[in-house]
């Protein structure tokens, strides 16, 4: 296993932080003859419109936020691509509630509140590493078959 990247692995590491391999497709998309990570392309815009023009704040913007974070979830049971861009979207708008309410119940004191909401980021964070995980053992279970396929060959 290599420890250093070269430059253009490096900027490609910073636009898309998947690996480059086929089961993290739907997970990128190409711009520019770039690979860019769908997820933060379409989330982190989303967010931001929803702080600027939505001004979440209050109990309810963290209950938008669970609810809207749960319900990107969805994505992981498509295999429409178009869903799963969708499903993204709905993922920042979670995001721009959650930052609001975040930022409410920080000023307020409702620490309760806070803890909610960091648990519920946290549930999000595990679910996400979970599925990256699965990925990856999947695709290294595959070049382990592969390569005892070449070997019994021999």
């Amino acid at each position: 296993m290599r420890g250093s990247l070269n430059p253009q692995e490096f900027k490609e590491l910073l636009l898309s932080h998947h690996p480059d391999l086929p089961c993290f497709n739907n997970d990128v998309i190409i711009l520019f003859n770039r690979r860019i990570c769908a997820g933060c392309f379409l989330a982190y815009p989303t967010a931001f419109l929803v702080l600027i023009f939505l001004r979440p704040s209050g109990y309810e913007s963290i209950f938008l936020s669970l609810a809207f974070g749960l319900i990107s979830q969805l994505r992981r049971l498509s295999k429409v691509l178009i869903i799963q861009h969708l499903c993204r979207i709905v993922a920042g708008i979670a995001l721009g509630f959650g930052l609001g309410g975040l930022y409410w119940a920080i000023i307020n004191g409702q620490w309760v509140a806070v803890l909610f909401l960091v648990s519920g980021a946290g549930i999000y964070i595990l679910s996400k590493a979970y599925s990256v995980k699965t990925k990856l053992v999947s695709v290294n279970a595959i070049e382990q078959d592969e390569s005892a396929c070449r070997i019994d060959k021999l």
